[in-house]
Order: structure tokens, then C-alpha cells, then sequence
């Protein structure tokens, strides 16, 4: 489902109150002997830039997984098994693969960062790929484009677990990792409400253009969800009211198809862009050596909090 409100009263206060309880939560570990959170961890510019990535991986990622789907089965008219052997199969296969390739790769590298920069590039490669795709697209190409996500996010996310662990110490190893999973979910959160909310605004946009166009406004609430797109049974209904109404409902679904297509390339192209952004902020992460499967070493300078 797409959102449909925007920022009102009730979700103000909601974030208000968010905001206030992390004020409060802050306040609190700061005069806390054992703190379950510790703020010195943010300070530390390493773990700050993993911490970062892991927003702006988990953005690209659920974008790319709640509307890469929408795009071939309402855009595209594929069946629900079509699109999962297009989009779910190859993306969860291939960050399995991604992840052992990464393993055996990594260990052999002077400086494993080039792996995040490998990832997020694939990430960024996959997010343009939707963008361009038709529906005229051969099937092969786009499970290429997915089989590339795959292999980024396999690339991208033990890498990041890695990292952070090593950067954090033994004391904060645990803390770390939660941290960093809680944080890509966050970024998930805001990716697919933020890319959610402007497909949402388009493909509205784009349907009461065409219904205003062909006088048919009284239609809009059947049209504004796209999932009628998916919803067979729907359609043909909907084909049929709009037939004894003496309007064209095949040119109105097919309107529909088109607007909900070139809405999500927009909202996939902010994914693009996010991926493009992590490949830069990945250079504020320090170099990395790995000697073996289990000797990660630093090798920029820790803050004194990471050293104790």
C-alpha cells in the first residue's frame, strides 16, 4: 500500500514526542555507569560512518524491495509468481552469493573497503536499471539487474557487520552490531515512506489527469489505489462500470499503468541517488586489512574509547 496523508496533527506529535525521547534517552546513558547505548560511540568518526552507511544502505535496499515488485506487477502486468522469479528469488540468492564471494575475496585484498565501494556501486547500477526498465525489456536483462542488487547488498552488509565490530572493541562488539541492524531498518523506515509518499503524489497525479481528461473524475477513489493494477477481479468490474458509462476503461487502466511506471522510476531514481551517495560517504570509513577469515585489522587510528 502507498501512503496516502501527509504530515498532519497526530503524526507531529508523534514525532515530537519521538524526538523527545531520544533527547531523553540521551540524558540519560550520559550519567550512566554501564550505559546500554553509549553516546561516546557516536563521536568516534569511523563507527559514525558505518553508522551512516547502514541508514543510507537500509534506504536503497527496502526502496528497491517494496517497489521494484509494484513496478512489474502493476506497471508491467507480470503475475505475482512471475515477479517473484524476477525480483525475491534473484536478490535473496544472490546476497547469499554475494556474501560467500565477499568472504573469499575480501581476506585477499590490501585494503577491504574496496568491497563497500564495489557493493553500493552494483546497489546504484541495480536502482538505475529499474529506472530505465519497460515492459518491453527482455526478462534476462532484468534478472540481471536484480542479480547485481543481490550481489551488492551481499557485498555491502557483512562488510559493514565487519567493520564496525572491529572498529567498536570487544566492550562494545555487541552494541555495535544491534546498533548497526537498527539503523539499516531505520533507513528502510524512511526510504520506503520517503520514496513511498512521492510515488504515492505521482501516480495520483498522473490517474486524475487522465480521468479529468476523459470525464471520468467519479472514478478516481477506484484508480487512486494502484493496486487495482494487480487485482484482476477488480479491473474487469471496474472495465465493466466504466463501459456502461460509455468510457474507454482499457485507455484508463492503461493511463493508470503508465503513470504508476513513470512514477516509480522517480521514486527509484532517489534510491539511484542514495546508493550514488553511500559510494561517497564510503571513503570516511578507514582502511580496512583482513589477514584471514577471522583477523580483521584495523588500520586507521581508533578513538581512545575504541583503544580501552
Amino acid at each position: 500500500m502507498l501512503p496516502k496523508h501527509g504530515l498532519g496533527a497526530e503524526t507531529a506529535a508523534l514525532l515530537a514526542m519521538s524526538a523527545a525521547a531520544v533527547f531523553g534517552l540521551w540524558k540519560w546513558e550520559t550519567r550512566c555507569d554501564y550505559e546500554i547505548l553509549p553516546v561516546d560511540m557516536f563521536r568516534n568518526k569511523a563507527l559514525a560512518a558505518l553508522f551512516t552507511l547502514a541508514i543510507l544502505g537500509g534506504f536503497t535496499m527496502f526502496s528497491l524491495l517494496f517497489y521494484a515488485p509494484l513496478l512489474f506487477q502493476g506497471g508491467f502486468g507480470m503475475s505475482p509468481k512471475d515477479a517473484g522469479m524476477m525480483m525475491v528469488t534473484p536478490l535473496v540468492v544472490f546476497i547469499t552469493i554475494g556474501s560467500i564471494v565477499n568472504g573469499r575475496i575480501v581476506t585477499r585484498l590490501k585494503n577491504a573497503n574496496l568491497m563497500l565501494y564495489v557493493g553500493f556501486a552494483f546497489l546504484a547500477v541495480s536502482c538505475l536499471g529499474v529506472v530505465v526498465a519497460t515492459h518491453t525489456m527482455p526478462r534476462s536483462i532484468l534478472l540481471a539487474i536484480m542479480l547485481i542488487g543481490g550481489l551488492g547488498l551481499g557485498f555491502v552488509m557483512p562488510n559493514l557487520n565487519v567493520f564496525a565490530q572491529q572498529t567498536a572493541g570487544r566492550a562494545h562488539l555487541g552494541i555495535a552490531t544491534a546498533l548497526l541492524q537498527s539503523l539499516r531498518m531505520i533507513g528502510g523506515m524512511i526510504g520506503t515512506a520517503l520514496t513511498g509518499t512521492l510515488i504515492s503524489h505521482l501516480y495520483a497525479s498522473g490517474v486524475n489527469l487522465a480521468l479529468e481528461k476523459d470525464h471520468a473524475m467519479r472514478w478516481t477513489g477506484d484508480l487512486s489505489d494502484p493496486q487495482i493494477l494487480i487485482n484482476r477481479d477488480g479491473q474487469q468490474a471496474l472495465l465493466s462500470q466504466l463501459a456502461a458509462t460509455g468510457h474507454d476503461g482499457a485507455m484508463l487502466l492503461e493511463a493508470a499503468r503508465e503513470a504508476l511506471v513513470a512514477a516509480i522510476h522517480i521514486g527509484l531514481a532517489l534510491a539511484a541517488v542514495v546508493a550514488v551517495l553511500s559510494l561517497w560517504q564510503s571513503r570516511r570509513v578507514p582502511p580496512v586489512r583482513l589477514k584471514g577469515p577471522q583477523e580483521p585489522i584495523i588500520l586507521a587510528e581508533r578513538s581512545g574509547e575504541a583503544k580501552a
